[in-house]
């Protein structure tokens, strides 16, 4: 049987585990400026770990049906443009320079689309 080894590790491993998973696929690294940044990167943290548990459960026996699963990710759409739009309006009070990211062009494209047909 293998010893527990209770000692923390050192400052030197730390830094290593941190390098280690900021090399990984669909990892960020990102520097929080703000409380309130702060507070949103806890939030967002947690949610991606409750979205691979959603995405595990969803259309299971006892799980999330589809059609729920689809009212919570228009939810989840509609609450990522609010925070998209209000940081735009941000920005542009301050005359700093806000770039919408791909996924929100690509969606408001689309979007408008269907809005026509």
């Amino acid at each position: 049987m293998a010893e527990k080894n209770d000692t923390k590790p050192s400052w030197q491993e730390i830094q290593e585990k941190k390098i280690n998973m900021a090399k990984e696929r669909g990892s960020r690294v990102l520097k929080v400026n703000s409380p309130l940044g702060s507070t949103m990167f806890d939030i967002l943290r947690q949610f991606d770990m409750a979205y691979a548990h959603f995405k595990a459960r969803l259309g299971e026996m006892n799980g999330i049906s589809h059609e729920e699963g689809e009212e919570l990710m228009a939810e989840g759409r509609e609450i990522v443009m609010a925070f998209s739009d209000y940081t735009a309006r941000l920005s542009k009070r301050i005359r700093f320079r806000y770039y919408t990211p791909r996924e929100i062009d690509a969606f408001m494209k689309t979007d408008g689309e269907e809005s026509q047909e």
